[in-house]
């Protein structure tokens, strides 16, 4: 975008662009795999009895048969 708008373009130029678009997208495709390593990296952590907030009492691995509130 810089170098087809220009490095000193105002605002506005850079979002009247045509290919503001794409870097959108492209954003967007971004945050969806940085929210997706969060929540991959954080289920680990919980799996190997890690808990929040630090020195919390870690909780027993639950059974595929116990259902929140049972």
């Amino acid at each position: 975008m810089q170098d087809s708008v220009g490095a000193a373009a105002a605002d506005e130029v850079y979002l009247d662009s045509p290919g503001w678009s794409a870097v959108v997208a492209a954003a967007a495709r971004l945050a969806q795999v940085l929210v997706s390593n969060d929540h991959t990296a954080l289920s680990e952590l919980h799996e190997a009895g890690h808990r929040w907030p630090l020195g919390a009492e870690p909780v027993a691995p639950a059974t595929k048969d116990r259902h929140v509130g049972s």
